[in-house]
């Protein structure tokens, strides 16, 4: 992996901008052998974006820098499949609170908040449309292999997951608002 200067692994892990290649093919992909120079290849790509930034914004300037790139000889075209904005929920807020008293009394310790998540377009919807923030609780591990082929969620987790939304809902009804 490669990394930005002045910021660590976790950092750019879980909160720097990324671009990701999701898959690669092109030529002759069915069994067997065969001597054959392709005439296309494709790429499938996604990323990671952090506040600040846009969809179409980072698309732009993505496609722009591809192209860029693109001898005479050759030709690009590329799909827009889709994207949702980044949004940044500020932990001291209330409703952060409350789930992190609610995820700490069911599992026994204090959570600490870091910067990670997935790509939901409707909390930075809610957050740029309605100025509502939203509190996102995970419940899964890193070996649940979430998306993967494999993937797993133990039933024990979500019990606990169960609780702490219960939990959640008492706490934050019980602050001001």
């Amino acid at each position: 992996m490669r990394t930005e200067a002045g910021y660590t692994t976790l950092e750019c892990l879980s909160a720097r901008p990324t671009l990701d290649v999701n898959g690669l093919w092109g030529g002759y992909t069915g069994e067997g052998a065969k001597t054959v120079l392709p005439s296309k290849a494709h790429a499938k790509l996604s990323m990671r974006l952090v506040p600040k930034q846009s969809v179409p914004d980072i698309y732009d300037k993505l496609e722009a820098h591809l192209k860029a790139d693109v001898p005479d000889t050759m030709e690009l075209s590329v799909r827009r499949l889709h994207g949702g904005d980044p949004v940044l929920v500020d932990p001291s807020i209330p409703p952060m609170q409350a789930a992190k008293d609610a995820m700490g009394e069911v599992r026994g310790t204090d959570p600490v908040f870091v910067r990670n998540g997935g790509t939901i377009p409707v909390v930075a919807d809610f957050q740029q449309h309605l100025g509502l923030d939203s509190v996102l609780m995970g419940f899964g591990l890193d070996a649940d292999a979430i998306h993967s082929p494999n993937e797993s969620f133990g039933l024990d987790r979500f019990h606990q997951g169960i609780q702490a939304i219960i939990r959640f809902h008492d706490h934050y009804a019980g602050m001001e608002a």
